[in-house]
């Protein structure tokens, strides 16, 4: 496929179907959230480990193992910035309910949900610049959206 070709590619969202997406998701959180308890996060507070691992994996390994990836496989270089956007930015909801729905600690989720969309503000630009960089093809592409 032509690199340029799949630059030009657009998606267009119906605003009908994001407020239906965003309707669902809101419905299945509320699900999520009646099974929680105040005991479940005050476990987490006081022992805080497993969040901690899970922003590390979030904003340290898994855009490294996305830039050896995409040093491995090679895609086009709009391609593989978009892999190293997608890698550097935090879960959302979505995580929450496949937590639950794989009868994980939603607690846990919830919580680095909320947590690793306040260290996004500044951790996802800063993973997109140091890991784009990093990378010729990549880095090109970064200076012109710079």
């Amino acid at each position: 496929m032509d690199p340029a070709a799949l630059d030009q590619v657009r998606l267009n969202f119906n605003p009908t179907g994001i407020a239906i997406i965003n309707g669902a998701i809101g419905l299945m959180m509320l699900g999520v959230a009646l099974e929680l308890k105040i005991e479940d996060f005050k476990r987490i507070i006081s022992s805080p480990k497993a969040p901690a691992i899970g922003l590390v994996a979030q904003f340290i390994l898994l855009p490294a193992f996305t830039f050896l990836l995409v040093s491995i496989i090679r895609p086009f270089p709009s391609m593989a910035l978009g892999m190293m956007l997608v890698a550097a930015c935090p879960g959302g909801n979505l995580s929450n309910i496949v937590t639950y729905l794989a009868k994980g600690n939603c607690a846990v989720s919830i919580s680095m949900t909320a947590v690793s969309t306040i260290f996004a503000i500044f951790m996802t630009p800063l993973n997109i610049s140091f890991w784009g960089s990093m990378n010729s093809g990549t880095a090109s592409i970064l200076k012109q959206v710079s």
